[in-house]
């Protein structure tokens, strides 16, 4: 499937140890921007059983209720980036303090 839609194409997310696990160390999260997709697209998604047991589509004002506050950081951020047509730089799903 071709990307389709304006924007960046990942917005970066680094999370330093030991946030949220200590164990993982440091990581770098992407978020990726897919695009627009019509219903034809939306018709040929093929979910692998292995890796997702499915997929849905939410208003941005639902997220609270449906993922966790960091994920809700990023995803955020994402929406924001995409609507201001720039490329953001996260750090755990905030943009960073100068000199950090």
């Amino acid at each position: 499937m071709s990307r389709r839609g304006s924007g960046p194409s990942s917005l970066p997310d680094r999370e330093p140890a030991p946030a949220p696990n200590p164990g993982e160390g440091d990581k770098v999260l992407y978020l990726f921007d897919g695009g627009h997709l019509n219903e034809d697209h939306r018709q040929r998604i093929a979910l692998r059983a292995d890796e997702l047991r499915g997929y849905d589509f939410h208003r941005a004002e639902r997220l609270p209720e449906l993922t966790i506050p960091r994920l809700v950081r990023r995803i955020t951020a994402g929406i924001r980036a995409r609507a201001d047509g720039v490329t953001a730089y996260l750090e755990h799903g905030e943009p960073p303090q100068a000199g950090s």
